[in-house]
């Protein structure tokens, strides 16, 4: 009977946090499509390279920014929704001038970041924000 009360709780990931990685999955695989679309070079020019490498370089570090978010580490979970939010910033006066150049490029662009902004939203939530706390005091 004493081994009944003393087996540990199961916590549960909310359903906030599971759209959240979801949302940034879908947003990493779209960003990835949407970075080779806007590329303004021919594949056989020098800098097609260079563009390559930095939208692999972001593909990175926000796939492990999403991994670490998957792990319940909640660091991962504040520097990804501070970085967004000061990317959207720098991003948003952009759009305007992507809408205006090719406007199918950024209407991909702003559903990009909607993802990304939705799965913001879903991140702090006060359910997320309180299991990652409980998760993290259970792993001290």
């Amino acid at each position: 009977m004493a081994s009944e009360n003393a087996s540990p709780k199961i916590t549960v990931r909310p359903k906030e946090v599971e759209y959240a990685i979801k949302l940034l999955l879908t947003s990493l695989v779209f960003g990835a499509v949407l970075g080779y679309s806007n590329i303004s070079v021919s594949p056989d020019n020098e800098k097609f390279m260079i563009y390559s490498y930095i939208i692999l370089l972001g593909l990175l570090f926000n796939g492990y920014f999403a991994y670490k978010i998957s792990q319940n580490r909640n660091w991962a979970r504040k520097f990804y929704i501070v970085f967004t939010l000061i990317s959207l910033i720098i991003y948003v006066p952009q759009l305007t001038t992507l809408f205006l150049a090719t406007p199918f490029n950024g209407f991909l662009q702003l559903v990009n970041m909607l993802l990304q902004l939705i799965a913001v939203y879903f991140l702090m939530q006060k359910e997320t924000k309180e299991w990652f706390l409980l998760i993290n005091n259970k792993n001290l």
